[in-house]
């Protein structure tokens, strides 16, 4: 993230990682509830709001905006090339805030918004650049509003016979700010520790390198 998502790798992200974003959102999408989401946003004296922490060029929350179009949408990403492309793909879309921030522990996760401000948070292909995960997860937790859910998806470390020490090094040529990807059973052993519900965890094949887990959590 330090390096990878400047310049042309930025402008060609959309373009470069078109089948792995296709298949790893499809599956953020199909984990969350949107009927219940729906429901909740009938009893709130407010519109419903949702953030995606990473949100990169945009891809997801454009994705999601006809599914729930009357809710306030925000996302967050360190990089602010990445920023300025998901500017350029939202800026059709009302309702839509961008903020250049850096995931971390604390409070709020390093996030400059109030505890419970949230009903749905999306955080995907991130949790392998946190140095502090279940820290992070902690903060998101606390931007819950009560019934919110929070959707985490990212890649899959595989075990023995694939040669993922040798892939992994190959991913850190090329993206310096990948730290440690993690198993289905680590991701969900994270959000518990958290003190988050897993209602849903699967994983789903990418392509014959890649395959990915989504966790569907609630307070």
């Amino acid at each position: 993230m330090r390096t990878y998502y400047t310049g042309r790798h930025a402008r060609r992200y959309n373009q470069t990682w078109r089948h792995y974003s296709e298949k790893t959102l499809a599956a953020t999408r199909s984990a969350i509830d949107l009927a219940r989401l729906q429901d909740a946003g009938g009893n709130l004296d407010r519109p419903l709001r949702v953030l995606d922490a990473g949100c990169g060029t945009g891809l997801l929350i454009a994705q999601l905006v006809p599914l729930i179009p009357h809710a306030e949408w925000y996302g967050v990403d360190e990089s602010q090339e990445m920023l300025s492309q998901a500017a350029l793909l939202l800026q059709g879309y009302p309702h839509i805030h961008l903020v250049q921030a850096s995931l971390r522990g604390g409070v709020t996760a390093g996030l400059p918004y109030q505890p419970a401000s949230f009903d749905l948070i999306t955080c995907t292909n991130t949790l392998h650049y946190l140095e502090n995960p279940g820290a992070v997860l902690l903060g998101l937790k606390q931007l819950l509003a009560p019934l919110g859910q929070l959707v985490i998806e990212d890649y899959a470390r595989r075990g023995f016979p694939f040669p993922w020490k040798v892939f992994e090094w190959f991913i850190k040529r090329d993206d310096p700010g990948h730290i440690r990807a993690y198993t289905l059973t680590e991701a969900q052993a994270l959000c518990q520790q958290a003190g988050l519900w897993v209602e849903l965890a699967k994983t789903f094949p990418i392509d014959v390198l890649w395959k990915g887990w989504v966790v569907h959590t609630e307070i």
